[in-house]
């Protein structure tokens, strides 16, 4: 047996159903067997195709303080795949080194996840706080997010995370888990727990090696979810294909993004739509502190040459309530989010959308994958 567990993948919800699924659809009958409703996976339901570049540092997160004359930059961008999952251990760290020499209003610059953590985590010091962004939260490539925990997806490569990266990276894993947790239940489920299946494809081996060792640290905060475990055959509904299953974190992205803007403007925030063309914009704002949390965006203003996009692009189908699962098969991953269903190829390694600043849509990229994922309840 081949399964190829990635870091990357999440949870979806089995729903217990007991109705009618679609011809060919292979559900066992056992009464041990959870009925799992299969996912509606024709084009017809795609109802938007986004790409996002991930803003990924060989050494990781930039998390340091900068001057540049009587202003003081503090920067927290670079995170890779990972900002949902580390935003509020960064956020920590980020806001205590703004704080640190004595000024008592903030600008933040970018409203994605990490701007807004990191918005939210100073102005809970009782610090006066202004976002000033181009794209507000539901326009940032953070809104185009896969909205799984992954809080070692691209992170780094072995060869150039400076020492002690790994612990430092733990503290903001731990952190950030014990902040998602307290979300769960709440309105709109913005954090959720979702059982998942990831289905051997029959291959021998997982494709070709990445050229980029990425650094694989994950094991290091194994301990915060749940194990997963081998499905007997008489429970899986995937049969006779190997399946393994778990329940992992999701976030839905949608409500997320909105409670985290909500909760930053009623506790006294601003927020201000303004573009900076390039670092002599950003530096004239009033603030005499200022968090860069630009994400990709960084590269170019704050000339951070050694930034690589990573593209990834995502299918969204339109939300299936009635089949709350998650998905991986051959490559490609299916959520079942409440704000629809994000359908993403992950190609055959790591190195799949390295380097590639691609922001054009790639329907047929998405077509495929669907018609991978079908394979999966054929008869």
């Amino acid at each position: 047996m081949h399964v190829r567990r990635r870091t990357v993948l999440a949870g979806g919800a089995a729903t217990l159903l007991a109705g009618c699924t679609p011809t060919g659809a292979r559900i066992s009958s056992t009464s041990a067997s959870p009925r799992l409703v299969p996912l509606r996976l024709d084009a017809g339901h795609v109802m938007k195709v986004t790409v996002c570049l991930r803003p990924f540092r060989p050494a990781g997160p930039r998390l340091e303080a900068e001057r540049f004359g009587e202003t003081t930059v503090v920067h927290n961008y670079g995170h890779g795949g990972a900002g949902w999952s580390l935003g509020w251990g960064c956020a920590a760290e980020a806001a205590a080194l703004a704080r640190s020499g004595g000024a008592s209003e903030f600008a933040v610059v970018g409203a994605g996840v990490i701007g807004l953590t990191t918005a939210l985590r100073l102005i809970e010091t009782g610090a006066k706080v202004t976002i000033y962004a181009e794209e507000f939260p539901a326009e940032t490539r953070s809104a185009r997010a896969t909205g799984v925990w992954s809080p070692s997806s691209r992170i780094a490569l072995a060869d150039a995370a400076p020492t002690g990266f790994a612990e430092r990276w733990e503290g903001w894993a731990r952190a950030s888990y014990a902040t998602h947790l307290r979300m769960v239940g709440l309105l709109g489920d913005p954090v959720e727990f979702l059982p998942q299946y990831e289905v051997s494809d029959g291959e021998p081996g997982g494709g070709p090696p990445a050229a980029h060792d990425f650094l694989h640290i994950h094991r290091r905060v194994r301990d915060l979810q749940p194990p997963w475990r081998q499905m007997a055959a008489e429970e899986n509904p995937f049969a006779p294909r190997e399946t393994a299953t778990g329940n992992g974190m999701v976030f839905n992205v949608a409500s997320y993004a909105d409670r985290l803007a909500r909760l930053f403007m009623l506790r006294g925030g601003r927020m201000i739509r303004r573009s900076f063309p390039d670092r002599t914009a950003v530096l004239a704002l009033p603030e005499a502190v200022i968090v860069n949390c630009m994400g990709y965006g960084a590269k170019a203003i704050w000339s951070d040459a050694g930034m690589v996009p990573v593209r990834g692009q995502i299918g969204w189908l339109i939300p299936q309530p009635e089949s709350r699962y998650s998905l991986y098969y051959g490559g490609v991953n299916a959520i079942s989010r409440r704000d629809g269903v994000v359908i993403q190829y992950y190609g055959p390694n790591e190195d799949f959308g390295y380097g590639d600043p691609n922001e054009t849509v790639d329907r047929a990229e998405t077509e495929r994958a669907l018609a991978i994922l079908r394979q999966v309840y054929a008869t």
